[in-house]
C-alpha cells in the first residue's frame, strides 16, 4: 500500500524541479533520483488495490 501512494504522491516532487529547470548537476541528480525512487514505487504497490 505505501508503495502505491508514494507512487501516486512523489510526481508532485518533480513539479518544482522541472518549473525553476535542471540547470545544474545537482538538481538533475536529484530529478533522476526521483524518477527512479517513483519507477521503484510504481513496481512495489502495482498490485494494490485502492
Amino acid at each position: 500500500m505505501t508503495g502505491f501512494w508514494t507512487a501516486i504522491v512523489l510526481p508532485f516532487l518533480h513539479v518544482p524541479l522541472l518549473a525553476t529547470g535542471l540547470s545544474g548537476s545537482a538538481e538533475t541528480l536529484t530529478f533522476l533520483g526521483l524518477l527512479a525512487l517513483n519507477l521503484l514505487a510504481l513496481y512495489v504497490g502495482h498490485s494494490h488495490r485502492a
